[in-house]
């Protein structure tokens, strides 16, 4: 017991050994929730002899899941496999799995990932002739995410439509359900809504998994949604036994579906629970959680709670007003290798965080200009690369024919002779006939094609029958390497050995085989089955920062979104400029709730840092295209001066007569227009100048005076250059 209780703080104590009943902590950034939600657990089976068997535990990703299980597992031994531990979406697709038949599905569904369900979407508008320039199938099938997160069908969907585009992608949404099911599909919606209704179809069997899951633990409570809370509360209302960790701080996934009205309406729903706050940061220094405070609490919906830590620092957050966003990223990538060669970090010690993707490429830029190693999270993941989607399509098809969209993606990859023109044939008879498009490739001589054509089917057929009769018999790394070679996949990335595009393919496909290999590990140490059916769903289940390389020696780059639940020794949190962040549509709105989950992006942000947080920003900005002048973000206004210094002693000769931020910011710009000597030399920073060889662009700062006059000014086409002005022939726009 000893080694579960030791090292607890006196809150974290509370929250492991709390009784029976519901349970809300609400844990702030970096204060040990992992901890307490693993330590509750093993509690509960040490201490109290609960059944690891009665325990479910959900979380968001797959890494959090087997992180938890791993802790568990060394704090009361092998029985923690017994516990149902991963993410709502692997949860309920076990469940699936188990009891399809009781909702009429067929248990050998396959899970349909974004790109399969955008093709779903376009089939739709090719069949109903909707408009995809004004009604674009992402747009649709976010609206359609949206309804099943809120558990509202494709009927009430319809007849709740206040406009024609609602009601047309209400017909869109039936028609995609029902094209679903004839691919004897989900998609990850389906995975929540068809868990709910499951249950609330089944009493008998509801009861069953309330008699099961006597104790429920849900991670990162703030970022469920409707139909995530349907769910839980359904099976926790027999025993009550709800223990939900989280941080209304830290909820920015509104645009997603995340509700956080959830977490602070708990005790609403549950008066008797037990609230604990987790106050203490184990993460950040201080003055990063001072200033992170400053921010969030401006934010009038929330909990009240400030975080505190017992590691102390002198350095205070250092800001850099930059000209522009090359200025911006030179700063970045100069602070970071001087850091690195004065030994102070490793280049992994770095993130660099920002709003917006469009961000990356001029700080990537300078950063790889510099010398410094780098990756981006959020690029390319590995199993989006085509290649690999081609292998996965076929071991779906293998497991379920009826997969139609996995069918018509390799029918004729590797190129085998079978054209549009005859697999359009085949697709019409089968839908006259009304079965799927497989089975009707099995009878080609039905649907007019030519013998060739004929011919290429048949052999088609007979590689997936081939397959499919040997896949029970095959390892999954065995029927992936059948499929490469047998299917002409390695054969067509080996023609032109000189290839270097074609080798990284054969590269990929060959470290799906490592995954496959890892899935039999993982599956031979916890004793489940290594099935097809598993490593499919487990490859679909895969989120988007699991696959972001790990243990690399470079300076990470990533969005705000992205970061969340990572951590970092030095954070740089750039493009601090109201319409960038917070952006313009948050500014702008009319709710605040956008603004105030923009205010939370920021803290999440800001307690990323573990020692040193730089926040950065510039006087101009060009970005899609378009060069603007920004204010400094309202969200640096807000921190007080007296935990920030200017990042170059240059500045310091006007900080010590400013208290905050917005005055610094301010003075900044006075000055740079206080030394463009107005009348001297006809310019002054802000104006839009035209340059005879580098186009137009603007005036950023002035120095010098007489013929040693100078303007640096940012040209759209070539940046940002220093210009002579007895020399050059600049004329005012």
């Amino acid at each position: 017991m000893e080694r579960i209780l030791s090292g607890l703080n006196q809150a974290q104590y509370e929250a492991v050994t709390y009784g029976d009943g519901p349970l809300l902590v609400f844990a702030g950034a970096g204060s040990g929730k992992t901890r307490v939600l693993t330590n509750r657990i093993a509690y509960l089976i040490e201490e109290k002899g609960v059944s690891p068997y009665n325990i479910l535990a959900v979380t968001f990703t797959n890494k959090a899941a087997g992180e938890m299980k791993e802790r568990i597992h060394t704090l009361v031994g092998y029985g923690a496999y017994n516990i149902t531990v991963g993410t709502f979406h692997s949860v309920c697709a076990r469940i699936l799995r188990a009891e399809a038949e009781k909702i009429g599905l067929d248990r050998q569904f396959v899970i349909f990932d974004t790109d399969d369900q955008t093709t779903i979407v376009k089939d739709c508008c090719e069949e109903l002739h909707v408009d995809t320039a004004r009604l674009t199938p992402k747009s649709i099938l976010h609206k359609i995410s949206a309804a099943k997160n809120e558990l509202i069908s494709p009927f009430e969907m319809q007849r709740n439509a206040g406009t024609s585009d609602e009601r047309i992608v209400g017909r869109i949404f039936e028609r995609y359900n029902a094209l679903l099911k004839i691919n004897n599909a989900l998609d990850f919606d389906d995975l929540l809504v068809k868990a709910v209704e499951l249950f609330r179809d089944n009493e008998e069997l509801l009861e069953e998994y309330r008699e099961k899951y006597k104790y429920i633990f849900v991670d990162e409570f703030q970022d469920i949604n409707s139909a995530q809370n349907e769910l839980i509360t359904l099976l926790a209302a027999k025993y009550r036994n709800l223990c939900v960790v989280g941080d209304d701080d830290q909820s920015i996934y509104g645009w997603r579906g995340a509700d956080m009205n959830t977490i602070l309406n708990y005790e609403k729903v549950y008066p008797d629970a037990k609230v604990i706050k987790l106050e203490q940061n184990y993460r950040s220094a201080q003055n990063i959680l001072d200033a992170a405070h400053a921010v969030i609490a401006q934010n009038r919906i929330r909990k009240d709670k400030k975080l505190w830590s017992e590691k102390r620092s002198d350095d205070k957050i250092k800001y850099y007003h930059a000209s522009d966003e090359a200025s911006e990223a030179a700063f970045i990538a100069r602070t970071i290798r001087d850091m690195v060669d004065r030994g102070d970090y490793a280049y992994s010690d770095f993130a660099v965080l920002y709003r917006i993707n469009a961000q990356s490429r001029v700080l990537e830029q300078h950063i790889a200009a510099m010398g410094v190693p780098y990756r981006i999270v959020g690029g390319l993941k590995f199993f989006a690369r085509k290649e690999v989607k081609d292998i996965i399509a076929y071991l779906r098809l293998i497991y379920n024919p009826a997969d139609s969209v996995s069918l018509r993606r390799i029918i004729n990859v590797p190129t085998r002779g079978i054209g549009g023109t005859s697999l359009e044939k085949v697709i019409d008879v089968s839908l006259i006939k009304n079965i799927s498009i497989y089975e009707q490739l099995l009878h080609p001589e039905e649907c007019g094609l030519t013998k060739r054509a004929e011919t290429a089917i048949n052999d088609f057929t007979d590689l997936i029958t081939s397959l499919r009769l040997r896949s029970g018999e095959l390892s999954i790394a065995e029927l992936l390497e059948a499929i490469i070679i047998e299917s002409g996949y390695e054969k067509s990335l080996t023609k032109n050995p000189n290839d270097i595009q074609d080798k990284t393919r054969l590269e990929n496909i060959k470290e799906l085989k490592s995954v496959a290999d890892e899935f039999i590990k993982n599956s031979i140490e916890t004793e489940t089955e290594a099935s097809l059916e598993l490593f499919l769903e487990n490859v679909s289940l895969l989120s988007e920062v699991e696959n972001a390389p790990e243990g690399d020696s470079g300076v990470t780059l990533m969005t705000l979104h992205a970061a969340k639940g990572l951590e970092f020794s030095v954070v740089f949190l750039t493009g601090l400029e109201d319409n960038i962040f917070p952006i313009a549509r948050a500014l702008f709105g009319a709710s605040m709730h956008e603004l105030e989950e923009e205010r939370r992006l920021c803290y999440v942000g800001m307690t990323r840092a573990k020692e040193k947080l730089y926040l950065t920003l510039a006087m101009t900005r060009t970005i899609f295209g378009k060069t603007d002048r920004n204010r400094p973000s309202q969200f640096f206004a807000n921190i007080p001066m007296s935990l920030l210094e200017p990042a170059l002693t240059a500045d310091k000769q006007f900080v010590s007569e400013t208290k905050t931020a917005t005055e610094v910011a301010e003075k900044v710009r006075k000055i740079i227009v206080a030394t463009s000597q107005d009348g001297l030399v006809g310019f002054r920073a802000g104006d839009r100048v035209h340059h005879h060889v580098f186009g137009d662009g603007m005036v950023l700062a002035i120095s010098g005076s007489g013929t040693d006059t100078k303007l640096k000014i940012h040209f759209k086409r070539a940046g940002v250059k220093n210009i002579l002005l007895s020399m050059a022939k600049l004329e005012k726009i």
